[in-house]
């Protein structure tokens, strides 16, 4: 164990350094405090034994430095004193000391000290250890939940079909949450929707939520096996999800609010059974008005015996059902004001016009903005129908825009819904976009400065297993070597930009064709 002592008298600096090195310690001498905390190393002099009157920095400065440090394992400090003053050994423990040792020290007292000393320091590394291994544990929950929420939790939403059109997004809290949806394809003109919420954080929450999706599926599956091939009811699948789980549930003190709707082009009717969550947003295409569908029945695993209702309303073509957590409605800003109904509601009456994806990212950066820098709370998790017919899958879309940085906030805005529109995950859509936005910057910026009225055409294509990003230019050609990795001074010239465009996309080219230079940039899911 190293230790480092401060004293200003040579031969009492001297003397010191030699018991302690008979005890068997390891020890660094440092004349006055001010080149005592040149030597201190965090970490490395687990003890400091510091005069308490110095020149330059005294016993109490030296406790006040390595306190305000606060790095890495704890260092025990001792101070040398003459003092007795009760008012001076407070304001000494006040500024951080940890002992006194009375001088001229005593062989058998400084011993003694040492010994409490390595106890503590002892105690502190093991609980420090503790502390880490339950951060490491934690952390592993973490990515455990993360990994279900992905894979078991959040279905992809359909390819667009004949009669309908989808969009799906969530977006994770700092924990991880129970929210959980799904999509059932009966046919063509029959869809059912199902977005739900395991009450509870972290795994078990997350597990859960798995489970309800699971028996789902599986009362889904016996409910048709029996039927002989008929469709059951949303009432009777829900109804049978219920039986099955509630028992369990209430053994493990939780339950799952959940809604289910079916949604028929045929009879051009949406049934929806409510078990406790949100209520869905329905807006009319023929009267362009906003209402919630109300509900009523409890959450499943809430009450043993609960019988469950279907409610049926007619839907129109072009109508547009919005699924959503509650953690879209709570999401809280600085100023503490949820979002609320009335927002979400107000939002979407204004842009119900819009496709799914257009208005879903509409929403997310409404959120956003007012959240700030404010921590999502609750998962933010939205499901988004219009009903039919649903728009064909594009190949292409293309877009011109004036070459100036006041352009680059309207191209986020038409390359980043489609970049949800094509499956990406919101993650990488976040980073595709951001690689967009870079490589237009550089455009603007290096390709066509000083250039008076200059544009540039900016292509979303979708490709077999992904996206193609196109921007085509006049102008300087700009053809930069391969990052290897960001630094300050590349970021300066441009380079940090590049590098986000190379870690995001699988491919990026530079060229020239038919006289105008293009970037072209793919990303496979």
């Amino acid at each position: 164990m190293k230790v480092l002592i401060a004293d200003d008298q040579d031969i009492a600096r001297m003397v010191l350094g030699r018991t302690l090195q008979n005890l068997g310690y390891t020890v660094d001498e440092a004349p006055d405090g001010t080149r005592a905390m040149e030597l201190y190393e965090p970490g490395v002099h687990q003890i400091v034994i510091a005069d308490w009157e110095m020149p330059g920095h005294d016993g109490l400065e030296v406790c006040r430095q390595i306190r305000k440090l606060g790095e890495g394992a704890y260092t025990y400090v001792i101070l040398l004193t003459a003092k007795e003053d009760r008012e001076d050994r407070v304001a000494a423990l006040q500024a951080g000391a940890d002992d006194f040792i009375t001088k001229p020290f005593d062989r058998g007292d400084l011993s003694a000290r040492l010994g409490v000393a390595r106890r503590i320091l002892r105690m502190e590394g093991e609980l420090r250890e503790a502390n880490r291994m339950i951060e490491h544990a934690r952390q592993q929950e973490v990515e455990i939940g993360a990994s279900i929420q992905r894979s078991l939790l959040m279905a992809r939403p359909p390819e667009h079909t004949s009669q309908f059109e989808f969009a799906a997004m969530n977006l994770p809290s700092r924990q991880i949450d129970g929210d959980f949806f799904d999509f059932f394809v009966h046919s063509d003109d029959v869809v059912d929707v199902v977005l739900g919420d395991a009450m509870g954080k972290g795994v078990p929450a997350a597990l859960v939520g798995a489970g309800a999706k699971s028996t789902l599926l599986r009362s889904l599956s016996d409910q048709v096996t029996r039927s002989a091939g008929h469709l059951p009811s949303a009432r009777v699948i829900v109804q049978e999800t219920h039986d099955a789980m509630t028992s369990e549930l209430i053994r493990l003190n939780s339950f799952v609010t959940l809604g289910y709707m079916r949604l028929d082009v045929k009879s051009w009717s949406a049934t929806f059974v409510d078990c406790g969550h949100t209520r869905p947003i329905h807006w009319r295409a023929a009267d362009r008005r906003t209402s919630e569908i109300p509900g009523g029945g409890f959450p499943i695993g809430f009450v043993k015996r609960e019988t469950y209702d279907e409610r049926t309303i007619p839907i129109g073509r072009g109508d547009l059902f919005v699924f959503y957590s509650d953690g879209v409605t709570d999401a809280t800003g600085d100023g503490a004001d949820a979002f609320g109904t009335e927002r979400l509601l107000s939002l979407v009456e204004r842009h119900a016009a819009d496709a799914p994806s257009q208005l879903l990212y509409r929403l997310r950066e409404a959120i956003r903005s007012h959240v700030g820098n404010a921590p999502l709370e609750d998962d933010f998790t939205v499901v988004i129908v219009r009903v039919g017919p649903g728009s064909e899958p594009w190949e292409a879309r293309t877009r011109i825009f004036k070459s100036e940085l006041e352009s680059l906030a309207e191209v986020r805005d038409f390359v980043g819904p489609h970049f949800m529109d094509l499956g990406f995950s919101v993650e990488s859509a976040d980073d595709l976009l951001l690689a967009v936005h870079e490589a237009t910057a550089n455009v603007v910026r290096h390709a066509h400065k000083g250039m008076e009225g200059a544009t540039l055409e900016l292509t979303v294509e979708r490709r077999e297993g992904g996206m193609r990003v196109c921007i085509r230019y006049e102008g300087e050609p700009f053809d930069p070597p391969k990052p290897e990795e960001p630094d300050i001074q590349f970021a300066e010239n441009g380079g940090l930009g590049l590098f986000l465009i190379d870690r995001a996309m699988d491919e990026v080219r530079y060229g020239v064709e038919h006289g105008r230079n293009y970037i072209e940039m793919i990303k496979y899911r």
